[in-house]
């Protein structure tokens, strides 16, 4: 009895990565089937080509302001992004107004997240833990602390698919970093298709972040314990 619950929980666990896997290349179909996903990064898009208008027509200078601003309001459309992904995945209907409104009522909290989460970015070695906290911080509702430790828990209970989903991403940021140093050669509107790019980029990888979370926790509460050791023979 032992040994085929044992072998039986073995599969599932072998499963796992399979699953997470596939959780990122649904994230192509949450975005084709919901574009307005795209919405909140028209606001920082916006900003960062008003800026760099003003840096060619006014003064160069202005373009310190908008290293600022515009990641300031980036983050927010971030933090909206993922909430209104989270929405889609649980088959709710998405609300922009609903989600910008959480962003705002929990501001406070959700920038001591980003702090800690660009922190962690800066060690290196705690870079997976920084790509969940503001994921987690927005679905599950927590403060910045506990954010944190869910994330480091996360991540060392999956670093497998973990790490899978970190070389996905370097490989599509590298293909992404190609294409914005082709528009930089375009006269005049390069730097402006270039910001854009990036942005929308940012957008889908926080959808690929939110969907390979949810589905690696719904993964988790559906796996059975493990069995019981044998008693001990004698």
């Amino acid at each position: 009895m032992h040994i085929s619950m044992k072998t039986k929980y073995a599969r599932k666990r072998d499963r796992m990565p399979l699953e997470s896997t596939e959780s990122l290349s649904s994230s192509v179909d949450v975005l084709t089937k919901n574009p307005g996903l795209f919405v909140p990064a028209l606001a920082p898009i916006a900003l960062q080509v008003f800026f760099l208008i003003l840096a060619h027509t006014v003064n160069p200078w202005l373009t310190w302001m908008g290293y600022f601003i515009v990641p300031f309001i980036g983050f927010l459309s971030i933090c909206v992004t993922v909430d209104m992904t989270n929405d889609i995945v649980n088959n709710r209907p998405m609300d922009l107004k609903k989600s910008v409104d959480l962003v705002i009522d929990r501001l406070g909290s959700l920038i001591l997240a980003i702090v800690i989460s660009a922190i962690c970015f800066m060690t290196i070695v705690l870079i997976p833990v920084a790509l969940f906290i503001i994921v987690i911080a927005v679905v599950e509702g927590t403060d910045a602390v506990d954010s944190t430790e869910q994330s480091l828990s996360f991540v060392i209970k999956n670093l497998g698919e973990v790490i899978i989903f970190i070389i996905v991403v370097i490989v599509v940021q590298i293909v992404l970093a190609v294409l914005q140093a082709g528009f930089a050669f375009i006269p005049v509107v390069g730097a402006y298709i270039g910001a854009a790019i990036s942005w929308l980029a940012t957008i889908v990888f926080v959808v690929m972040s939110v969907n390979f979370y949810l589905s690696l926790r719904q993964t988790q509460k559906q796996l059975p314990p493990p069995p019981p050791p044998p008693p001990p023979t004698s």
